[in-house]
């Protein structure tokens, strides 16, 4: 009897614990949204030298009229165009941006996501801390997630080409 206790005390502590665990992963998680598929806009496949009169679906956009070259991917000091980001996009590339007056002491952490594939830029626009945006999808932070935003750049990088065909 003494032994049947012991057993079924081990295993309450044991979910417990793994409730306990559980819990803290899903708060981690839940600094940032679920990545979300936005349309494709019907002006993605415009190639324009200059942005007048040019119109994108979402902000920061996800696809929609672009610069035929695309700019380089690692950290900029400044905001990109939603020409240039767009062009960014098409070539495959994921940019993560971020409220300048809301990443606190991450700004460090953010500029290493930044390489060849992804670009890391301020954005005073923004009406949440970080967002990431790859060929039409996007995923908005509340607060600084390095585990959820590495997540969304894994998933996206070079997949614009498959999805532009759609």
């Amino acid at each position: 009897m003494r032994q049947n206790g012991f057993v079924r005390k081990f295993f309450v502590c044991v979910n417990l614990l793994l409730l306990l665990l559980t819990q803290t992963a899903c708060a981690a998680e839940s600094d940032c949204d679920i990545p979300r598929q936005e349309p494709l806009s019907a002006s993605s496949s415009l190639h324009l030298l200059e942005s007048v009169g040019a119109v994108w679906d979402s902000s920061p956009p996800t696809s929609g009229p672009h610069y035929p070259i695309a700019p380089a991917g690692g950290v900029y000091d400044f905001t990109l165009s939603p020409l240039e980001q767009v062009a960014f996009l098409e070539s495959g590339g994921v940019i993560v941006q971020y409220h300048p007056n809301r990443i606190e002491n991450n700004l460090g952490k953010l500029t290493l996501l930044a390489n060849n594939n992804v670009i890391v830029s301020p954005n005073p626009t923004l009406d949440i801390p970080v967002i990431g945006t790859a060929w039409t999808w996007k995923i908005s932070c509340k607060n600084f997630n390095t585990t959820a935003l590495r997540g969304f750049i894994t998933d996206y990088v070079g997949k614009a080409e498959a999805n532009h065909r759609k």
